[in-house]
């Protein structure tokens, strides 16, 4: 219990060196089944470390915690929110180009093929629902 605590101080605090960070995100990928929480304890308390240091920078990453309210999702940043509405925008304006296509190149065939004109189903509409569609 001490030991998982001491390293959680040192996590907490940030007095983990990079190296040793990255060699650990190693040791936990290659094994995704079970958490190796011994290797990563041994090998964070096996750094030397400035105590007096280390209580200091604990103490203000604890009272940073205490008045954020506890741990905090920090959202997605507005960066990848304008990207996501560019892309969703882009991808809204391909489909609409793609199906305006389509649907004109259905008019074109339905009247070449079976000589339907749209103007006349609209004059038939003038004609039989006259306050639906007034004629000019």
């Amino acid at each position: 219990m001490t030991a998982v605590g001491a390293v959680s101080l040192r996590l907490l605090a940030g007095m983990v060196s990079r190296k040793t960070l990255d060699q650990l995100k190693r040791t936990v990928e290659a094994s995704p089944t079970e958490y190796p929480w011994q290797v990563v304890t041994q090998a964070v308390l096996a750094e030397p470390v400035d105590d007096q240091k280390l209580v200091q920078q604990g103490l203000r990453a604890q009272r940073d915690w205490v008045l954020r309210g506890g741990r905090t999702d920090p959202g997605t940043p507005l960066g990848v929110k304008a990207k996501t509405l560019l892309a969703k925008l882009l991808a809204q304006l391909i489909f609409f180009t793609v199906y305006t296509g389509v649907v004109c190149l259905g008019l074109l065939i339905a009247k070449y093929l079976w000589d339907f004109d749209l103007y006349r189903a609209l004059t038939w509409v003038q004609t039989n629902f006259p306050t639906l569609l007034p004629k000019r």
